[in-house]
């Protein structure tokens, strides 16, 4: 009887290690890469534009690009929150954003 508690109280730490692991797993998701963060920064700005007067329209299409680009809002806000920690990374990221909205620019020529 002793020994089947015992091995009983060993699954279920075992369990909740286990349990614990996965849950830190899924937090530590990869973090958002600059280039991916200006593609989104650039379809965003750009659906706002075209978007402006129809809120419900805005909305839709955010949760497209977000989708499309396999991204959250959280994580955006996540990046922008670190970016604002590193001026520097911030540059390189303006950059990456200011070369897309050109590219744009160009094919709409």
């Amino acid at each position: 009887m002793k020994k089947d508690k015992k091995l009983l109280m060993i699954g279920g730490l075992i369990l909740c290690i286990l349990v614990f692991l996965w849950l830190v797993v899924l937090r530590s998701s990869p973090e958002l890469s600059e280039e991916k963060f200006a593609d989104v920064y650039v379809q965003l700005s750009i659906a706002k534009e075209i978007f402006a007067a129809d809120t419900i329209q805005l909305e839709a299409e955010k949760r497209r690009i977000f989708e499309e680009a396999g991204v959250t809002q959280d994580e955006i806000d996540a990046f922008v929150k670190r970016c604002n920690q590193e001026p520097d990374r911030w540059a390189r990221v303006w950059k990456k954003i200011v070369g897309k909205l050109e590219e744009k620019r160009q094919d709409l020529k």
